[in-house]
């Protein structure tokens, strides 16, 4: 009987030294899977990267306001650097005037006793504000007489009644580049024209276009 104990105390022994032997094995170390398990959960967290992502920090500066979008406006008032600057005034806007039916805007290229040749004119932005398109058309006067009248602008009169023979007189002057008699002024030779029903000019009028 005491064979059999001696080999069964030998087999507990055996069996508790292998079990010792497997728990201290270096492919099941604990540190070394503890300290992937940290980087991981570092990575994942953003620890890498302590100062953050850039777009984070830009938007940070512009909610405290460290930046100010757009120009900053000058100071109305140099003496006075807390005043806010005034807007700027519009530009005014270049328009054509109203027409009246049936009259419409000309420039006479030349001048006579019985007819004028004029050129349809547009309304344009820069002076004398009126430019000649077109072919130049002949055009005679009525027979039952012409009202024509000339601007007075030196004196910022309304537009005075003339006989036809002075309206002729005043643009032939204007075309050779003549100083007119007082108290008219050469302005572009553009004319609001009225027509009768045989097209022959019936009211001729200087137009009366803004001082440049």
């Amino acid at each position: 009987m005491a064979v059999p104990r001696i080999l069964l105390a030998a087999a507990v022994l055996t069996a508790t030294a292998l079990a010792g032997l497997t728990g201290c094995t270096p492919a099941d170390s604990r540190p070394t899977v503890a300290a992937a398990s940290s980087a991981a959960a570092l990575a994942d967290d953003g620890a890498d990267d302590p100062l953050g992502d850039d777009d984070d920090m830009v938007d940070d500066l512009a909610d405290d306001g460290a930046y100010a979008a757009g120009p900053v406006a000058a100071p109305a008032d140099p003496a006075n650097p807390a005043a806010p600057a005034a807007p700027a005034e519009p530009a005014p806007e270049c328009t054509a005037p109203a027409t009246v039916p049936g009259h419409q805007v000309m420039i006479v290229v030349a001048a006579g006793p019985a007819e004028l040749t004029a050129q349809p004119a547009r309304h344009t932005c820069a002076p004398p504000r009126y430019e000649a398109t077109g072919t130049p058309v002949h055009y005679g006067f009525a027979a039952a007489g012409v009202t024509a009248t000339l601007v007075d602008r030196p004196h910022e009169e309304a537009a005075k009644p003339v006989q036809l023979d002075e309206l002729v007189t005043h643009l032939n002057d204007c075309l050779a580049e003549r100083d007119p008699a007082d108290p008219y002024g050469c302005y572009g030779n553009a004319y609001d024209v009225l027509l009768d029903s045989h097209g022959r000019i019936m009211r001729i009028a200087e137009v009366e276009v803004p001082t440049p």
